[in-house]
């Protein structure tokens, strides 16, 4: 993922304009108080999380190489939207698993015997949401990052 500073500078604005929108529609979804303590919590996290899977996961490459296997063609209308559902699912996944457990384990409120069917039952319901929001957000996130590392990369 990092082979470049363009790579680094993307990814980057990929997880902050990410993380502002999945945090928005998670309070919207889930009918949170809109502030800013969750605005800010749910947003670092989801910040923090894409950026660590991104080291960790070479998403992309194995995205390009699974768009190979079916023959599309770059550039293409098809290429473009299939080619950012691997990415989708691996860092909405992680998302999911990583803010709900931690807005549920360390929940005071939520008894321990019962946490982690909470999880459980909250990441089922917020992963199918969770994931058409991620991969729509996705395209002007990549847009985003392009952008600004275009303009400071080169």
């Amino acid at each position: 993922m990092f082979k470049t500073h363009f790579g680094e500078t993307l990814t980057v604005v990929l997880a902050i304009v990410m993380g502002i929108i999945m945090s928005l529609a998670s309070i919207i979804v889930e009918h949170l108080d809109f502030n800013f303590s969750n605005v800010f919590k749910i947003w670092s996290m989801i910040t923090m999380v894409i950026l660590l899977v991104s080291i960790a996961i070479p998403y992309s490459e194995w995205s390009e190489k699974l768009m190979a296997l079916f023959h599309l063609r770059k550039g293409s209308i098809s290429y473009t939207l299939a080619d950012n559902i691997l990415p989708s699912l691996i860092l909405n996944t992680c998302n999911t698993a990583i803010v709900s457990a931690a807005n549920i384990f360390y929940n005071e409120a939520i008894p321990a015997e019962i946490q982690m069917e909470k999880w459980t039952q909250g990441f089922v319901h917020q992963w199918p949401v969770m994931f058409v929001i991620s991969y729509f957000a996705a395209f002007a996130a990549v847009a985003a990052g392009k952008r600004v590392a275009r303009r400071y990369c080169g």
